[in-house]
């Protein structure tokens, strides 16, 4: 090998590792400092807006409860959060936008029927808040009431954590043979089809929280259980009509235990909450 091609070698492979720092960089999580709107303390799973000037979050005041919370940037400048209108009397979590914006939907403890009583479940053998996934449609600057999906999504008092794709359809996990696992149900005709079990990674390890792109390109969740959180961030691809094998984040991504996955409005970053910060993680290295 000559001395010219000596160095084109060396200059391509200085190259390509300066692109591997550049991204090595860019996949550390940052902390997401919405200034009064959002407190570490209690916040979790923010879900922005398309345009970013308003985000929806959990809010535990106490243990034992759980609320929807607004905030919107006007000026540059968060405000403080408020109460959803159509959250602050029952167990309310993880809010999710619809790809246009139009409803939203939660899950809730919330009884089914107006005489019904709140949903339970049993976890780690004690009672704990239920979970059914719930719609609100967007009126105008305003949300409408709050309507329980039906017996064909909600099929226990577990059904818990959804994401919404392009055509309407929807992901969200429930207990499946011991372990949780992602379920999908096609959205056609204005109604859900009978949910189907996603098959991804081993079908022994437990999947949570799933954020999935409108396109169902690919999807970022944890894998498995670690000492004191859910499991591993991960991210998976779909490919040729299957989900491919999952594949880990890393350990600077993992360090704060993390959890509750939101996409941003490009598909580009991802959202999550973390044992001490709710963490911002650009897809960059990953989505290359």
């Amino acid at each position: 090998m000559n001395r010219r091609s000596i160095g084109t070698l060396l200059a391509t492979l200085f190259s390509l590792y300066g692109v591997h720092l550049c991204w090595a960089a860019a996949a550390a999580p940052h902390p997401v400092d919405l200034g009064a709107a959002l407190d570490f303390a209690t916040d979790d799973t923010p879900e922005f807006s398309a345009d970013g000037d308003t985000v929806f979050f959990d809010r535990s005041p106490t243990a034992t409860s759980k609320t929807i919370m607004i905030a919107r940037k006007v000026g540059g400048t968060w405000g403080k959060a408020t109460v959803a209108p159509f959250s602050g009397r029952w167990f309310d979590q993880n809010p999710v936008l619809a790809p246009d914006g139009s409803y939203l939907l939660f899950d809730s403890d919330r009884p089914v029927t107006p005489s019904g009583k709140p949903l339970v479940q049993t976890l780690f053998g004690r009672p704990q808040p239920g979970s059914n996934i719930w719609r609100v449609d967007r009126k105008g600057e305003a949300w409408g009431e709050p309507v329980w999906l039906g017996p064909g999504v909600n099929t226990d008092a577990f059904v818990d954590f959804p994401d919404i794709v392009a055509d309407g359809s929807l992901y969200f996990m429930r207990w499946d043979q011991g372990a949780v696992h992602f379920f999908r149900a096609q959205y056609r005709d204005g109604q859900y089809l009978p949910a189907v079990r996603v098959d991804i990674g081993d079908p022994a390890v437990a999947t949570h929280d799933a954020a999935v792109a409108p396109d169902e390109s690919f999807m970022v969740f944890d894998y498995g259980r670690v000492k004191g959180g859910l499991g591993r961030l991960c991210i998976s691809f779909h490919r040729d009509g299957r989900w491919g094998k999952p594949e880990d984040l890393g350990d600077v991504t993992n360090a704060d235990l993390p959890w509750g996955f939101r996409l941003s409005s490009d598909r580009r970053r991802v959202y999550f909450t973390g044992a001490t910060k709710i963490w911002s993680l650009s897809l960059t290295p990953w989505l290359h």
